[in-house]
């Protein structure tokens, strides 16, 4: 991956361009029916206009779904003067020639998908016919015995594993669970903190119970196949109808269902019919803010009446960034009220803000702020904020100091950030300038 980023940043600097953003679909295939963020975001770049060129490294890296969907997209590319440039294969859509060869291309990568993907269907029911993993990482605190196929308690981690399943049979909640580990020096399975989402999805693993695995998919009336849905449940048997155990667990069958009975109490049946995780509402700031300390970096969100480090609540050693809500998203907001009407016209902020009627006056940008909803001022400072960098205070009972506190990293003059694969936003004028946590 690191790579295929450099050989397209060295694209770009070699014809003047510079990267304004970098985004990355990491585990997403681009030949399967899954959601692509990073594909769908830098596409939107292109064809709002906010930039004009899209550098893949490959073309198999941006899709291997063929003319049917590279197609499109440089047909909308060329509706607004964009393009798209494929790094190893040589290919810029704004030469002359270069679609017929880039629609050539796009559909032998997805012969090659297809074919590849039905040899490893037939290997893969092979091993289920077996009872045997068929691939991939097992869960955390279980190995693959190379010779049988079949799943046991790893040596080292499956004391810890254990551990996690009592203390959710007890029914501690997971960010306690969380912060039990992470105090205690006990890395995740990547090396990093214990999150909430990691230990759910640890804890209703199919092979965490000893069961075979199985990706859910539904028939797609649209494109005529089967697609993921990205629910993992037990593979059964076609014969008998039953689950097929892959070797020994950390849980029994039944100790996994006193979990999920515990997690699915954790959740409230709304409107649209289907259970969702009963969380708190959404605040002005939420995905915004960062942890400012050095060597921090972890998202803050909101606890009672303060904008709070998510390390601390985890278990990290971090000292923990805190500010009261209110003064940080007043300073915030009058920043970018201040800063949208000075904008240069071909700023990409500018333009993606005219897509949204967004007025360039002080006063109508004002009085826009102050009808919106809170969802409508979330994307209004999305657009034009990348994050916000939150420092500690100096010292208690001191008056709140914006200057000194935050450190607003605006859309298009900060980091890149790493987010299909190779591929970036590029824009001949973007400045280069670089952003990080206050020190």
């Amino acid at each position: 991956m690191e790579r295929q980023e450099t050989d397209c940043r060295a694209w770009a600097g070699l014809h003047g361009l510079v990267v304004r953003r970098v985004h990355v679909d990491r585990g997403r295939s681009g030949y399967k029916d899954v959601s692509r963020e990073g594909f769908d975001n830098a596409r939107a770049a292109v064809t709002s206009g906010a930039v004009r060129t899209l550098i893949v490294w490959k073309l198999d890296r941006l899709s291997r779904k063929g003319i049917a969907e590279v197609g499109p997209l440089l047909d909308e590319f060329d509706q607004v003067g964009g393009r798209l440039v494929s790094v190893m294969d040589k290919l810029d859509s704004g030469s002359p020639g270069a679609r017929l060869a880039i629609a050539s291309l796009s559909e032998w990568a997805r012969v090659e998908s297809e074919t590849q993907g039905e040899r490893i269907r037939h290997a893969k029911q092979y091993l289920r016919n077996r009872g045997r993993w068929i691939g991939g990482q097992p869960p955390y605190g279980l190995c693959v015995d190379p010779d049988s196929g079949r799943l046991f308690p790893d040596a080292e981690t499956s004391v810890y594993a254990r551990l996690i399943a009592d203390e959710a049979l007890s029914g501690s909640p997971l960010v306690r669970i969380a912060r039990l580990l992470n105090e205690n020096g006990i890395p995740s399975p990547r090396g990093g903190l214990w999150q909430v989402g990691s230990l759910s999805q640890l804890l209703k693993a199919p092979a965490f119970a000893g069961l075979l695995p199985e990706t859910e998919t539904v028939w797609d009336e649209e494109r005529g196949r089967r697609k993921y849905t990205g629910v993992v449940k037990p593979y059964r048997d076609p014969a008998t109808g039953g689950p097929v155990v892959v070797g020994e667990g950390i849980v029994t069958v039944e100790e996994q269902k006193r979990i999920m009975a515990t997690l699915e109490s954790r959740t409230r049946l709304r409107g649209d019919g289907v259970k969702h995780p009963v969380r708190a509402s959404v605040h002005l700031l939420t995905g915004l803010l960062y942890c400012g300390i050095d060597g921090c970096g972890t998202r803050m969100s909101l606890s009672g009446k303060s904008y709070v480090c998510q390390g601390v609540r985890l278990g990290h050693t971090c000292p923990g960034a805190r500010a009261l809500a209110a003064p940080v998203e007043r300073a915030v907001v009058e920043s970018l009220i201040a800063r949208v009407p000075s904008l240069p016209a071909g700023h990409p902020t500018r333009k993606a803000m005219a897509d949204r009627n967004v007025p360039f006056d002080r006063a109508g940008l004002t009085a826009l702020w102050e009808r919106s909803e809170v969802g409508s001022k979330r994307g209004l400072l999305s657009e034009a904020i990348e994050r916000v960098w939150v420092t500690r205070a100096e010292g208690r009972g001191r008056r709140f100091d914006p200057e000194r506190r935050l450190r607003i990293v605006w859309a298009g003059e900060g980091r890149a950030e790493q987010g299909s694969a190779g591929c970036g936003w590029l824009d001949p004028w973007q400045s280069e300038h670089v952003s990080g946590p206050p020190n």
